[in-house]
């Protein structure tokens, strides 16, 4: 065997052997006397990983060794006696002196902001010399302060149920029970609300590109998270999490092909038909008007009915200039679905398919919670999702 080809060997040997990274996790969980704790990888494209496992003692453990990547580690402990002691804590590796312990009598309100008396990361403290660590931590205050605000708002909605259904009135009293139920589907757009925030406030971050991982399920922000992709350096997007986030990010964007419910999209149809059992040419609406609000709702919706008058107030005023509104129901009842248009006084296009959630519109435009609305231009197409009533009206002095 000649020199050159030994060395060639030696260093194509050397390439192939991947660096490893040194961790040592000491934590000290007071509750958790008998705990089995388990360490995992995230992100990994085939699930997370199992890096190590141990026993706590007394509530002390040590999970200590070498990782192949530097990135976002799980750490989940379980009592063998007690299964309510239990929590999954995220730090990040490598990092040669973490150290885990609690604070007060439970260790499970980790990061959850119970209350304004009750501040995050109360229970829990993870030091870290990672400056990642501390930032991962700033993320998790922005999710735990966006998941209080959906607890405070569902809160508000439960209230005005307990007060309807102390009026005797059944009717109101199914709308607001199904405006509860539909309520508890924005909570994952509360959680991507926080990614948002963290994303805008440290753009070149690895902490950035886990949060939108981890809220790459939320179809919405699908757009929105491949902008600020596109905006980090190229040595951020070609990175471990960078590639799993364009991965992410592509898969949510082949699914919403067929999803119109995205800016950019046009609407070329609506499948409900008119009251009157009629079709309505959508795509005609739209020519007529500069800006069309395509309004999604249901008798039943008590949210919906608070919320639809007043954007039927902006129609009223600048129908003139150019502004119209479709609103199409998510009803069953045809009779119900009538009543609710006369008692509102809202005269404008309406649609149903009377199919409820398994109607057409509403998969196609992945509506999941109502209310729900798209702001169309001449076009069909879309300029805005879920459009709130005081941005609408701003929109609208400006442009109409």
């Amino acid at each position: 065997m000649s020199i050159f080809l030994l060395l060639a060997l030696l260093v194509g040997c050397k390439q192939e052997k991947k660096e490893k990274y040194s961790y040592k996790i000491v934590a000290d969980i007071k509750e958790c006397k008998d705990c089995y704790v388990r360490l995992f990888f995230m992100h990994n494209p085939d699930g997370n990983d199992l890096i190590d496992s141990t026993a706590a003692r007394d509530g002390r453990f040590t999970l200590q060794g070498k990782i192949a990547q530097p990135g976002f580690y799980k750490i989940f402990y379980q009592s063998q006696t007690d299964k309510n002691i239990a929590d999954w804590l995220t730090v990040y590796l490598p990092a040669d002196s973490v150290h885990i312990k609690t604070i007060g009598s439970s260790a499970q309100t980790k990061f959850h902001k119970v209350s304004d008396a009750d501040p995050p990361q109360k229970h829990v403290v993870i030091s870290s010399p990672s400056p990642l660590q501390k930032e991962l931590e700033q993320y998790f205050l922005l999710e735990d302060s966006l998941s209080h605000q959906f607890s405070v708002d569902i809160e508000l909605i439960k209230a005005k149920f307990t007060q309807t259904f102390d009026s005797g009135d059944k009717v109101l009293v199914e709308q607001w029970a199904d405006s509860i139920k539909n309520f508890e589907y924005r909570f994952p757009s509360y959680l991507a609300a926080a990614a948002h925030l963290f994303v805008q406030q440290h753009p070149t971050s690895v902490v950035s590109l886990y949060a939108m991982l981890g809220n790459r399920g939320d179809l919405p922000s699908v757009e929105r998270f491949r902008q600020y992709y596109q905006a980090m350096p190229i040595e951020l997007q070609q990175s471990f999490y960078g590639k799993r986030l364009n991965e992410a990010l592509a898969e949510g964007e082949e699914r919403n092909v067929n999803n119109q419910r995205f800016v950019g999209q046009r609407v070329q149809s609506l499948a409900g038909k008119t009251p009157d059992g009629k079709e309505l040419n959508a795509e005609q609406i739209f020519r007529q008007n500069k800006l069309t609000l395509v309004e999604f709702w249901a008798s039943w919706c008590g949210p919906c009915r608070m919320e639809i008058p007043k954007y039927y107030s902006l129609q009223k005023q600048y129908n003139d200039k150019g502004f119209g509104m479709v609103g199409v129901s998510l009803d069953t009842n045809h009779n119900k679905w009538m009543q609710a248009i006369a008692e509102d006084s809202l005269q404008m296009h309406h649609l149903s398919e009377l199919k409820g959630t398994r109607g057409e519109d509403i998969q196609r435009f992945g509506i999941n919670a109502i209310p729900a609305n798209l702001l169309v231009d001449e076009t069909g197409k879309i300029v805005a999702v879920d459009i709130p009533y005081p941005k609408l009206k701003k929109k609208l002095q400006s442009t109409l």
